[in-house]
């Protein structure tokens, strides 16, 4: 279960304009947070678009589950739409 300020509340509204016209789900994809929040930046197109800790706990809200690498959080089945984004995502077989 998250737990979402009142802070994070505001962006919301925000997060569901953005998201679904700049991430797409695939079974096995396995994106880095910050791929999927400069995938949402672009798309919103603005330099303002919501602190990364707000859309990390968005997305984990969501049911996207966050997985802990060592090479940074991740989330699954998830990615950008966007297909010059594609090749910073990791597969799984």
């Amino acid at each position: 279960m998250v737990r979402l300020t009142d802070a994070d509340r505001v962006h919301i509204p925000e997060f569901v304009a953005v998201v679904g016209s700049a991430l797409e789900e695939c079974p096995n994809a396995d994106s880095s947070v910050n791929l999927l929040f400069l995938a949402c930046c672009q798309e919103a197109d603005s330099t303002d678009f919501m602190p990364l800790g707000t859309f990390a706990r968005l997305l984990r809200a969501t049911g996207y589950q966050r997985t802990n690498r060592r090479y940074g959080n991740r989330f699954k089945g998830l990615r950008p739409k966007n297909p010059e984004f594609h090749d910073s995502v990791w597969y799984w077989n």
